[in-house]
């Protein structure tokens, strides 16, 4: 709790990262230069990036509305966060970049720019500054602080050039935030592997490899590319599903993976060995996500239907969302309850099978343990939904626009049961896809148990499903036998029993079969 602030005699309707007015803004951290970075640096700040961006929903219609009113929520109440960097984007068509940094010791606020994206482009970010140079003379497309540059020069991370006596060239990303080798590999490399996959220039991935890598800090990427094709809903999800799988920096072939060929390891990030330091991966997709969200904004839609939240709690890789309007005034109970934001622990030792994060969890877990079987299983599951979404939005849609064609004004009967219908189908949706993926666990967790691949298949007697030990890669089998010699070769081959063969040939009788599996606990 950092304190309260003065209400707006005027706010909007919010549900998640957008408002009824089709705003959506959202963020990733990127920390910055430690003289700036600590939030101790201004302790009686009443702002911190999340508070920013929801009173900013609840006060601002559009995209330029909502970076005006985060920099004077700033500077009236300070800033009491890391270095952020912010998505906007209106019912206008407009998004936005902004990054921000506190303004350090003795002072109120944050510095800031912020950039327009092209339209035809997309942007990224992704736990690392970005904006490089900014043009001061174009406020169409750049908007920034004052004093952007002077503080820099006043704590000592800048200095003009003699070659540069307006600046021009300043950077605030270099200057506020400096590429490090985990800034580029841990961070940055997510926003490549975004680009690499949609972008238009199919030489991207290969010409800022290095970059991704940690090993060429100076070859920046572009602040917003070019995508091959203008993006629909199932190109960002699966964008937000990706492991750098098919690139220099995939982790599901080395020893970490283990048998089952996952992308994730054991936190922490980093970790030492003989006094060297090491790191894994930190792809799009990780474990350690509490929550996810794409927004669809419609600018041919009115304000209150025009942005759809799609909700995930959890690895954004493994989780499926459901849809949500901006003008909703309700979730499902499955994704609503209280938290840091209400000023209240998160209850996350307090397991709810009625809660959304645990179920979600459960599915994920187990996607963990067993990557290679489950998670193509969890990626069908996952696209079916969301396609079955879409279907059910499309009519959502039409009943709703059908009831705007007869409304007259903001307090139309009409409006109101619009909004009814959309909040309707939010809870709804919530519900049913909450319900859905207990059902789905179920079913992961009968068919993947005990190590087993269990399929259906109705002409077997026994069980009506057909049972595989799909075993271990060939390239995990050789690593034990490397390491371990001859300490489990198998003298005689014969000597092994292999209880499945026998129930696919039916070498045994059934019976004795059934007491056998019994007796043995198998």
């Amino acid at each position: 709790y950092l304190g309260e602030i003065p209400e707006d005699p005027l706010t909007y309707n919010v549900v998640g990262n957008t408002n009824e007015h089709g705003l959506v803004i959202a963020e990733t951290t990127f920390g910055g230069i430690e003289t700036l970075a600590d939030p101790k640096h201004q302790p009686d700040a009443r702002i911190d990036y999340g508070s920013l961006i929801y009173i900013t929903l609840q006060r601002s219609k559009t995209a330029r509305e909502a970076i005006q009113t985060m920099a004077n929520l700033m500077d009236a109440f300070g800033y009491a966060s890391e270095g952020e960097s912010f998505s906007i984007a209106d019912v206008k068509g407009e998004v936005w970049i902004m990054e921000v940094i506190g303004r350090g010791e003795g002072k109120v606020g944050a510095v800031w720019v912020a950039v327009k994206v092209p339209d035809g482009m997309m942007a990224a970010h992704s736990n690392q500054a970005r904006i490089q140079t900014f043009p001061r003379d174009d406020p169409d497309n750049c908007l920034y602080s004052h004093d952007v540059i002077d503080l820099a020069k006043e704590i000592g991370v800048y200095e003009t050039p003699n070659d540069d006596p307006q600046d021009e060239h300043f950077s605030f990303s270099d200057t506020y935030d400096p590429v490090t080798f985990m800034g580029a590999r841990a961070s940055d490399a997510r926003t490549w592997s975004i680009f690499s996959m949609l972008a238009e220039d199919t030489e991207f991935e290969k010409k800022y490899e290095k970059y991704a890598m940690g090993q060429d800090p100076t070859n920046r990427m572009p602040l917003w590319i070019k995508p091959l094709q203008k993006l629909i809903f199932q190109d960002v999800s699966s964008a937000m599903a990706n492991h750098y799988e098919g690139t220099a920096l995939r982790s599901d072939k080395d020893v970490g993976a283990g048998p089952y060929a996952t992308p994730y390891r054991a936190r922490p990030l980093t970790w030492k060995y003989d006094d060297v330091m090491y790191h894994n991966e930190r792809s799009v997709a990780t474990q350690q996500t509490g929550w996810n969200f794409i927004a669809q904004i419609r600018s041919d839609m009115p304000p209150p239907i025009s942005s759809i939240l799609w909700f995930a709690v959890d690895d954004s890789s493994t989780s499926p969302r459901f849809p949500v309007y901006g003008g909703s005034t309700a979730v499902s109970d499955a994704y609503s309850g209280k938290g840091t934001q209400d000023g209240v622990p998160s209850p996350l030792l307090e397991f709810d099978i009625g809660k959304a994060f645990w179920v979600q969890n459960m599915v994920s877990n187990l996607c963990y343990t067993r990557w290679s079987s489950a998670f193509p299983l969890v990626q069908t599951k996952i696209k079916t939904i969301h396609s079955s979404f879409e279907d059910e939005i499309a009519l959502v849609d039409q009943q709703m626009m059908a009831m705007m064609d007869k409304t007259t004004g903001t307090n139309d009967e009409n409006l109101d049961g619009i909004i009814n219908i959309a909040t309707a189908f939010g809870v709804r949706s919530g519900d049913r896809l909450h319900k859905e993926w207990f059902q789905f666990y179920g079913e992961l967790f009968a068919r993947l148990r005990d190590f087993y691949v269990i399929e259906e298949d109705p002409s077997d007697p026994i069980c009506n499903c057909k049972v595989k030990e799909v075993g271990m890669a060939s390239t995990w089998k050789a690593r034990i036998v490397e390491e371990t010699g001859s300490h489990y070769k198998c003298v005689d081959d014969d000597s092994v029993p292999d209880l499945l063969a026998a129930m696919s040939t039916h070498t045994l009788d059934t019976q004795k079969l059934r007491g056998s599996m019994s007796s043995s606990g198998e």
